[in-house]
């Protein structure tokens, strides 16, 4: 299981969108799908990268935060993937 949270304003605008998702696919599908617009998606699935690098957040531990950034937004491709999210997978289940 892997749990998802978009980029924010702040943490708890942030963590009130956050959702669970059995598999990093399915997160990558529903991100990619969430950033629709009039009917066009500003990226693929292929489009996303998890980072390497992991963190503890005691905010609200996720004991292993890492980035979801994007290697292009609509035509736009960057040389560095810009960060749209953070996932975990070892985090507390409610």
């Amino acid at each position: 299981m892997v749990i998802y949270r978009p980029h924010r304003g702040s943490f708890k605008d942030a963590m009130g969108e956050a959702k669970v998702f059995a598999t990093v696919e399915d997160m990558k599908e529903y991100v990619a799908a969430s950033w629709e617009i009039d009917g066009v998606r500003m990226f693929e699935e292929e489009d996303i990268v998890i980072g390497e690098e992991s963190m503890n957040d005691t905010r609200n531990g996720w004991k292993d935060t890492r980035y979801v950034c994007v290697k292009r937004i609509g035509s736009e491709v960057y040389e560095i993937p810009q960060c749209i999210g953070m996932c975990a997978m070892e985090f507390p289940e409610k």
